[in-house]
């Protein structure tokens, strides 16, 4: 593998998606592509004319090159690949449901998409303002109706396919869920009645009711649709009003779903009074860890995150170990909120973000919020942000918080057993400086 650039912080600054090193292709997640120990497929062949028969977890994925003509299409479980599963039909859904896999190991998380071929067609995203003019071929929009009908489908659902080349590889996002072989199709057929949500079915039929509406009100707040659901259904351009319908890129609705529903649970966090005490959450998973304080005060929330040597994003040769310097990575938003995307931290704030939000609406109090997130070595392939969003889950709800006095005594615990020493954590974080030199209305009348 050649190595990238080693300018300073450049691979966890791009994670893989901005190709900072002007490569045209990320070197570290071509060498991770090649897993066989847990791919079961030999990576970079190819079948031809294969028919493709199975229950659709229902998965659906919409590719973001050459945006706004981008590769679509359904997931369906590759038998040959499946069969070792045993799964009955009723529990394909786990296959593209990333809420279910807390806990999971590396292997089985590669196991479940590995087994799912994606069919491929490419359409302009614009599917809102088709007119006669710009109509895609009957054939192209029969194949968009069946994909997005799919994406709707509350239980696995029978699909068939076809394929006259189906490339065997594997692509990681730092967003997305892994990606399995995947190959262009002229076929997709539904093959049994499609069972949707009725709030799903209500808010794909309203034309007029705007997409963060339908996210936020109806599906997520209203409704407790599964979050994938909510994520497949907008990102298959079936949600907003009708000419603003777009098909949106899965990486990008990922983000969009966190982002939307999480602010839907500030704006109701907001009425509910401070907490009162000092506590940390701690969870660790596939090798990230995790501490995040909540403390009084109105609303305010920073993400600090450090990759150690040698893991995922921070290629470290043997050499350089001892003198390696961390490079933490911090966003923030205090109570008004944030206008612009958290390019650091990037997509894992906004799940981040939704998590925390989550215990804090279901025990009605507002909070300060500061989340140190550590990555070590045994992290080796990226997963997608579900990885962030189910382990700070899994810290808020199963998790015994420590319980501390004072702001000083809490930021010492928080940073306590990570490879980054106190003082480095600390001096990087934002809302730890603000508040340490912040003057407030008691501490004027305290002097009084």
């Amino acid at each position: 593998m050649v190595r990238p650039p080693t300018e300073k912080n450049l691979c966890v600054r791009c994670k893989g998606a901005k190709l900072l090193c002007g490569k045209k292709t990320c070197p570290i997640l071509l060498k991770k592509s090649v897993l066989k120990s847990i791919i079961p497929f030999d990576v970079g062949k190819s079948l031809r004319n294969i028919d493709i028969f199975g229950a659709s977890p229902p998965g659906f994925f919409v590719g973001r090159f050459n945006y706004p003509k981008v590769a679509v299409g359904p997931l369906i479980p590759f038998s040959t690949f499946s069969k070792n599963m045993n799964f009955p039909k009723e529990k394909y859904h786990i296959l593209d449901a990333p809420e279910l896999w807390f806990g999971k190991s590396l292997t089985k998380v590669m196991t479940y998409r590995s087994s799912l071929v994606r069919s491929n067609f490419k359409i302009n995203v614009k599917v809102g303002q088709q007119t006669l003019k710009n109509k895609p071929p009957l054939k192209t929009q029969r194949l968009l109706e069946n994909s997005q009908l799919l994406s709707m489908a509350a239980h696995p659902t029978d699909t068939e396919t076809k394929f006259e080349k189906l490339s065997l590889r594997m692509m990681f996002d730092t967003h997305s869920l892994p990606m399995g072989p995947s190959g262009y199709t002229d076929k997709i057929e539904i093959t049994e009645n499609v069972k949707v949500d009725p709030k799903v079915e209500y808010c794909v039929s309203d034309t007029d009711l705007k997409a963060q509406d339908a996210i936020g009100d109806y599906l997520y707040m209203d409704g407790n649709v599964p979050l994938s659901t909510i994520q497949r259904v907008f990102s298959a351009g079936l949600l907003g009003e009708k000419r603003r319908r777009k098909l949106v890129p899965t990486r990008w609705t990922i983000t969009a779903v966190d982002d939307i529903t999480s602010k839907r649970l500030i704006e109701e966090i907001k009425k509910f009074p401070e907490i009162s005490e000092f506590k940390i959450f701690e969870a660790a998973y596939l090798d990230n860890h995790f501490k995040i304080l909540l403390f009084p005060g109105k609303f305010t929330f920073e993400m600090n995150e450090v990759w150690a040597p040698n893991s995922l994003w921070n290629p470290t040769p043997k050499a350089e170990i001892s003198d390696y310097k961390p490079q933490i990575l911090t966003d923030f938003e205090f109570y008004q909120g944030r206008k612009s995307y958290a390019s650091n931290i990037t997509g894992a704030y906004y799940a981040a973000r939704k998590s925390v939000c989550e215990y804090l609406y279901q025990i009605h109090r507002q909070a300060r919020i500061i989340i140190f997130r550590e990555v070590s070595s045994g992290y080796i392939v990226p997963l997608g942000v579900w990885v962030i969003r189910e382990t700070v889950k899994n810290a808020m709800e199963s998790s015994k918080p420590q319980v501390l006095d004072n702001f000083n005594d809490a930021i010492d615990n928080l940073s306590k057993d990570f490879l980054v020493n106190p003082e480095q954590w600390q001096h990087n974080s934002k809302l730890i400086n603000f508040i340490r030199k912040q003057k407030t209305l008691d501490d004027f009348l305290y002097f009084s």
